[in-house]
């Protein structure tokens, strides 16, 4: 069995509880737009998914280029506006003497706010896998492929922690171990299970699971 050598964290609903209040700003936009989505369907269906190609989605044709990137920049920054730590993040990555990287599909520029105003980002590498670096986001596996690629590091030395199905289907895809987390506010009941069904071997609820699973992993 390798040594692991990396952990990759999804930040939105991992580290920062922000994935409802993305959930709520995110729907009532549609629905000012007219598109019939409800909050329960978001939480089920889209969490974890870029803002863009929700939009995308849903309003195709129906606005510019232009109108697009200003609705997502506003429902981003209402976002960040309410950003604050899951509880017992900072232990948990405290506990961990190894090197650690954020893989998000938010923007760079949302991520960097989350760990700068959180004062976690001292924890993590100065680089953000970031969507916007490669042609599909998650549930694709380009950016966990690019996050190897850039750490020089095979799947095997390294252990990705998702909360969204999205991103727990990205990281397997690209033939990583995940964990899953359960611990944000907008986790619905039995989402355990569909994480397990999809081959995820370990799921934490909160964060002293969390940090006890990761600590196993680098015995």
């Amino acid at each position: 069995m390798s040594k692991i050598n990396h952990l990759l964290f999804d930040c939105d609903g991992v580290l920062v509880d922000t994935e409802y209040m993305a959930a709520v700003k995110m729907t009532a936009a549609l629905q000012e737009m007219g598109v019939r989505v409800t909050l329960d369907y978001y939480l089920q269906n889209l969490s974890g998914t870029t803002f863009t190609s929700i939009v995308q989605r849903y309003a195709e044709g129906a606005m510019t280029p232009e109108q697009v990137i200003d609705l997502i920049t506003a429902v981003e920054d209402q976002v960040s506006a309410q950003v604050r730590l899951i509880d017992g993040v900072e232990e948990m990555l405290a506990g961990l003497s190894i090197e650690k990287s954020v893989v998000s599909n938010s923007s760079a520029r949302t991520v960097k706010h989350a760990l700068s105003v959180t004062g976690i980002d001292h924890f993590f590498r100065p680089q953000i896998f970031s969507s916007a670096l490669v042609a599909k986001p998650k549930p694709a596996p380009d950016i966990y492929r690019h996050a190897m690629a850039t750490l020089s590091l095979p799947a095997d030395e390294i252990v990705v922690v998702e909360d969204s199905l999205s991103g727990a289907k990205a990281a397997l895809a690209a033939g990583l171990k995940v964990i899953g987390f359960t611990g944000a506010s907008h986790i619905l009941p039995g989402h355990d299970t569909q994480l397990r069904e999809l081959g995820v071997k370990a799921v934490a609820g909160n964060m002293p699971e969390l940090a006890g699973l990761l600590q196993a992993q680098l015995r």
